[in-house]
């Protein structure tokens, strides 16, 4: 059996270093901050000179600077829960933040050449790959193989998006879609742990043709969009994903939730992903065609960004020895990625419209750098290394 940690190595880290969820959660959400607040200013018509800038570069910078950060954070950590082995940590994690970092300033500054960030961008997701992937082989935790292939995905997609700019929405949506279902993915596992333990209710049993048509429908709708094949079968394929999760979500206790932020801020987020599947398959099929922005935002602000901000206010207090109680205000700042979510689909694109959504995401992510910076920068208070 391979030891989870040796303890003495870890103490002498500083704190930051000693987890992936550390660095990469901190960093993600002061990143958004900064991302948005730029984008906003764009739009608001002021001068940024020297920056890079653009459509291409806000959705760069929040599928593959803030989620996918996220996302090898979050993988990093639960690494180790599944496998025994010791996530990244030390040299190895700070490797994959400077990789992270550097590729974030190469694309910010217009004057930096493309080639450096997209060589750093390209070495972080391979490294992530090679770490996590080696951890799953050696455990033999086949079950958890789909980390390799989808972060090798990140790697080619982030390439796709700024090499081929004919394509650049293309490439966009193919990311968002593959961040989409790698929620299904790990929500489909905790969500519905999370609430029944939380609550001291009989997990319900997972329909196995619901959980197979979940994993074959997304597989078939990623590979159906990235060959262009036509919009009516996406359409299909968005819904019946859409019509799957709704009876995935409606079997997770839906209605005895609303006690525990921890728990509804989830379920929350994952109703934006269902209502943005069919607002994709409303945009494909023709019936709503004006209705594309929503449908990504609904994805990508009340989906991804929601989600990513109820697990990472968990996974940081349980990944650090404290009570699963969030801080006063969480509450509010998981209220305000809805509202940010449904500003963005629902009232943008007036100027007002953007400009709350913004503000909302800013008070949400906000509130939790106020409240998770020092959880994140300091020891775990029960001593344990981690």
């Amino acid at each position: 059996m391979i030891p989870i940690v040796d303890r003495s190595r870890i103490e002498a880290l500083a704190p930051i270093w000693r987890m992936p969820f550390r660095p990469f959660f901190w960093g993600a959400a002061a990143w958004s901050l900064l991302v948005l607040l730029a984008w906003q200013a764009q739009l608001s018509g002021w001068a940024l000179p020297g920056l890079r800038g653009g459509i291409t570069w806000h959705a760069h910078e929040m599928l593959f600077g803030f989620a996918a950060a996220v996302v090898v954070g979050f993988l990093g950590t639960a690494m180790q829960t599944w496998t025994g082995i010791p996530s990244p940590h030390g040299r190895q994690l700070q490797l994959l933040v400077g990789l992270w970092l550097l590729a974030r300033i190469g694309y910010l500054f217009a004057a930096i050449p493309l080639w450096l960030p997209l060589g750093a961008e390209t070495g972080f997701f391979l490294l992530a790959a090679v770490l996590l992937g080696r951890r799953v082989m050696v455990a033999r935790q086949w079950r958890n193989a789909f980390v390799l292939p989808a972060l090798l995905a990140l790697a080619g997609l982030a390439l796709y998006h700024w090499l081929v700019p004919a394509r650049q929405g293309h490439a966009a949506l193919l990311t968002l879609l593959l961040m989409t279902g790698l929620i299904l993915v790990i929500g489909g596992r905790v969500i519905p742990f999370f609430t029944a333990r939380r609550f001291h209710l009989a997990q319900r049993d997972k329909l196995a043709a619901v959980e197979y048509g979940t994993h074959g429908v997304l597989v078939a709708l990623l590979l159906a969009f990235a060959f262009g094949l036509p919009d009516m079968l996406l359409a299909l394929l968005a819904f019946i994903l859409g019509a799957l999760q709704l009876v995935r979500a409606l079997r997770w206790h839906p209605g005895a939730i609303w006690r525990e932020p921890l728990v509804w801020s989830l379920h929350i987020s994952y109703w934006f992903v269902i209502l943005g599947l069919f607002l994709l398959a409303c945009w494909w099929s023709g019936i709503a065609p004006a209705w594309r922005s929503g449908a990504v935002h609904a994805l990508a602000v009340g989906g991804i960004g929601g989600l990513i901000l109820a697990m990472i206010s968990r996974v940081s207090l349980g990944h650090t020895g404290r009570l699963l109680a969030v801080p006063p205000l969480m509450p509010l700042a998981f209220a305000a990625l809805s509202f940010s979510a449904l500003a963005r689909v629902f009232w943008a694109p007036a100027p007002a419209g953007f400009l709350a959504a913004v503000a909302a995401w800013v008070v949400g992510y906000g509130l939790f750098l106020v409240y998770y910076t020092p959880v994140l920068f300091r020891a775990r208070p029960d001593g344990h290394p981690g």
